[in-house]
């Protein structure tokens, strides 16, 4: 589509940050912190990422302006030629990274897309078999206070308690005796590789859908530095920011997606189903300045740079445990296989919990996540986990990695457990926030 007046569409989206200071200067200021914070802080977190300017610019882009209800070509609005060519060019981005036959673009998040399946295959009351999110499983896979344990029928498999891994065989005994509609697979904080064709001989073999979410570890499939499931599950779902897009969700199908069912005694097809149960089922106008965002993002990903930094974050991840390792710190399952690393933080010191942990080093500017872990012996939260996505995207390596991990024991170390929560001596505070910024002016922001 030719595009006319293309100097005044460039100045007009080129202020939007002078507009939004002389705006709003206190929500501009801020933005103007959370960068700040972003850059001169040790960004941990496993579940975070940084995307592009690029894909930022879409985010902010006039295509926020615009709605239109239901799939492509088929929207209830006017006016709709440019974001169905937009949103085709995302969706065909999407199957070119993840190797897959269909993609649904329009779902808001990771969680949205769990629910748009959920509800496209199943009656409510149907049986979900899935692992809890006090094991490293998620809340949208069947948590009680869930949409999706509210309405259908949820059981648990579990890991290991000696190994705290998946045990393949023990799952199929169970998905064979309680024989569930759906199994779903992927993890939150599972800190090893998931064998995806396993889990279809178990869904095969008891009857049941698949349905693997492979949010945190979506990047590493797009590399093939994990593998993918796209053509062993039935329905492949992920967030879109944690492998370092907007934020938004996405259902993928492989051989799968053409495949003819029968769902409340109607034949029809998967992609119909996916279709109605987006809209109208759980959404109404999709975000057409994410999926914009995501269409870049996949462009991106199919990159060799990107590919191959996936790798590194891996790389980095395996230093990082195993030099905490090496501090005495007790990584569970012994390492990792993929981005994120947890830690049993209780043994330290007596007291001392994965959500103090999480407070005192945020406090020297070391970020990261608070844990619930598999068989916890007290009620609060044992651990934290770390990743390394972040870190790795803005240029960080093996050597840092070590003296991320130093940091890390060195603040827990240093903390006393008080009878109102800890304290940190405050000169420490500021030599180590000192060190963090140092550290982190040698690596720029991730563009």
């Amino acid at each position: 589509m030719e595009v006319k007046n293309l100097l005044d569409c460039h100045c007009w989206h080129s202020g939007l940050l002078d507009a939004l200071r002389h705006s709003d200067a206190e929500i501009c200021r801020l933005i103007e912190d959370e960068f700040d914070r972003q850059q001169n802080t040790l960004q941990l977190v496993a579940a975070e990422n940084q995307c592009s300017r690029a894909v930022l610019a879409a985010l902010g882009s006039v295509l926020q302006n615009k709605t239109a209800e239901g799939p492509v070509a088929r929207r209830l609005h006017g006016g709709c030629g440019v974001v169905d060519e937009v949103e085709q060019i995302a969706a065909q981005r999407a199957k070119q990274a993840f190797g897959a036959r269909y993609a649904n673009v329009q779902p808001h998040s990771g969680t949205q897309a769990n629910q748009i399946v959920i509800a496209a295959v199943l009656q409510k009351g149907d049986k979900i078999l899935s692992l809890p999110d006090e094991q490293g499983g998620h809340f949208s896979h069947g948590s009680a206070e869930s949409l999706t344990g509210k309405l259908f029928t949820v059981e648990n498999y579990f890991l290991d308690p000696e190994s705290l891994l998946l045990d393949y065989e023990t799952i199929r005994k169970k998905a064979l005796q309680c024989r569930p509609k759906m199994i779903i697979c992927g993890a939150s904080f599972y800190p090893r590789a998931i064998d995806f064709e396993a889990f279809r001989r178990i869904a095969d073999e008891a009857g049941a859908f698949l349905l693997a979410d492979i949010s945190h570890i979506s990047s590493l499939v797009i590399a093939g530095a994990h593998q993918s499931p796209v053509d062993f599950a039935h329905f492949t779902t992920t967030s879109t920011y944690k492998c370092g897009g907007p934020r938004g969700g996405i259902i993928l199908m492989g051989k799968d997606f053409d495949n003819e069912v029968v769902v409340g005694g109607k034949k029809t097809t998967f992609e119909k189903l996916l279709d109605a149960a987006t809209f109208p089922g759980l959404q109404g106008t999709p975000y057409f300045n994410h999926i914009a965002a995501k269409a870049v993002f996949f462009k991106e990903a199919v990159d060799t740079e990107f590919r191959q930094r996936q790798f590194k974050i891996i790389d980095n991840a395996a230093v990082l445990a195993d030099s905490l390792g090496k501090y005495g710190l007790s990584v569970i399952t012994g390492g990792t296989d993929n981005h994120l690393v947890l830690v049993d933080v209780t043994g330290l010191k007596a007291g001392l919990t994965g959500d103090i942990a999480q407070k005192a080093l945020e406090d020297c500017g070391v970020v990261v996540d608070k844990i619930d872990l598999p068989y916890q012996k007290t009620c609060r939260t044992a651990g934290i986990r770390v990743g390394t996505p972040i870190v790795t995207k803005r240029g960080m390596g093996e050597e840092e990695m070590v003296v991320a991990a130093g940091l890390v024991d060195k603040i827990l170390r240093q903390l006393v457990i008080t009878d109102a929560g800890y304290k940190i001596d405050r000169n420490f505070i500021a030599d180590t926030r000192q060190i963090v910024e140092t550290l982190c002016s040698k690596f720029g922001f991730a563009d």
